[in-house]
């Protein structure tokens, strides 16, 4: 093989690898195949304007409605999810209207919106009736097809369009227009539901649909119970200067005058995901800025491995990578490739950690793929043991920094 073949199969397989991500965070489900209904049903067969069979049918390998307006009816799995991350391709006619119902209650919105400057609840990327606009304009033309990627977990809500982020971890517990009452019989709550398509305003086809439901199988529980931090330790501090604020805890002081906290339970060998988002600025109550440090947080693998936060580097160009950049081990290895968000957003971040090896994806990208550490990220002084356990360590003495989500599956220390 020559050179040039060998630097595009290497190539080849490094994409593919930062594109995956492992199975035992879940594993994906083809819900469509296709070729028949198998799996779908009518999702409201209870209410009189939905009476009857499915009015969907599958043609050209997509799932579409074969009538709307007021013969129209929804449709929708006849599996529940809790929490998943989801990919499904559409496409509409001009003026067309449809939406995607996340556990059949929460509709992000299908509009032809394309080539729209001023956007309203109505577009395309909206968590309709909810208050949370796209944060672009990506809809493409009527005939054409987008691709919503939707990362649901807990009551926050992650929506990617055509590549482009638009809805940033919202947090939205209620339900919007037009949800389900009820699944085979069982009332819904937005906790857990099916997946369903509108299909009573317009024609829509729907393809590749497909769902990885997440934290789920057993063994996974939340270090956060999303209320207060009971579940933390401060080490000895009279007062725990972080605070549940937003749907998420946050340090309220930074610099000299905060600190860190930890949580109560110690791991070994684990399965991890935690989401965080940091100021790109901190500024006083007239907007002057007050803090080079803001943005700079970490956190810790078993209190002595720092996965780096850092938003003020931001600015850099986008190969610039170091052992100090947002994603960082701190100080021993630069993430393999720049996956953080922009300062501000949120970051979802998933890690593995068997005996020394520590695997990180980041907003869905490999970052670190079985790195070992053989010092403590902030004492290099210090040998790390084969294997131990302890807690994670959040810091907060730096810069302003959110975390939620925090869940973990514990597996075996003699893995």
């Amino acid at each position: 093989m020559s050179r040039k073949l060998l630097q595009v199969a290497c190539f080849a397989l490094l994409s593919a690898s930062l594109s995956a991500q492992s199975d035992e965070f879940g594993e994906w489900i083809d819900l469509f195949s296709g070729k028949d209904l198998t799996g779908w049903q009518n999702a409201k067969p209870d209410e009189e304007h939905h009476r009857g069979p499915n009015r969907w049918a599958a043609a050209d390998g997509a799932l579409t409605n074969t009538k709307w307006g007021g013969e129209g009816n929804d449709v929708c799995t006849e599996r529940t999810f809790k929490d998943y991350e989801l990919e499904v391709e559409y496409k509409i006619p001009k003026d067309g209207n449809s939406g995607v119902y996340l556990r059949g209650q929460i509709e992000i919105q299908i509009f032809d919106s394309f080539g729209k400057e001023k956007l309203s609840m109505a577009d395309a990327g909206a968590i309709y009736g909810a208050g949370f606009l796209p944060l672009k304009n990506v809809q493409k033309a009527a005939g054409e097809w987008n691709q919503f990627r939707v990362l649901h977990i807990g009551h926050r809500i992650t929506v990617w369009h055509n590549g482009v982020l638009i809805q940033d971890n919202v947090f939205q517990s209620g339900q919007t227009g037009g949800s389900m009452k009820t699944h085979k019989g069982r009332e819904l709550t937005t906790d857990e539901g099916p997946l369903m398509f509108q299909g009573d305003h317009s024609q829509v086809w729907y393809r590749n649909i497909r769902i990885r439901p997440l934290l789920a199988g057993g063994g996974w529980k939340s270090l956060w119970n999303g209320e207060d931090l009971t579940q933390f330790d401060g080490h000895g501090r009279d007062k725990l200067l972080w605070e549940v604020r937003d749907n998420a805890f946050t340090n309220t002081a930074t610099g000299g005058g905060g600190h860190d906290i930890w949580t109560k339970e110690s791991l070994g060998n684990f399965l991890a995901y935690y989401c965080y988002k940091s100021d790109s600025r901190e500024e006083d109550s007239e907007g002057r800025k007050i803090s080079d440090r803001s943005g700079n947080s970490g956190f810790y693998l078993r209190n002595q491995w720092e996965i780096q936060v850092l938003s003020h580097q931001e600015a850099d160009p986008e190969n610039k990578r170091g052992k100090h950049s947002d994603g960082a081990l701190y100080s021993l290895y630069a993430p393999l490739v720049k996956a953080r968000h922009e300062p501000d957003q949120w970051n979802h971040m998933f890690v593995k950690v068997d005996g020394m090896k520590i695997w990180i994806w980041q907003n869905g990208k490999l970052i670190h793929d079985g790195r070992v550490c053989e010092t403590r990220t902030d004492n290099h002084g210090q040998k790390t043991l084969e294997f131990s356990k302890g807690p994670f360590k959040l810091q907060g003495d730096h810069g302003k920094v959110w975390f939620s989500g925090v869940h973990v599956k514990p597996l075996p220390d003699d893995r």
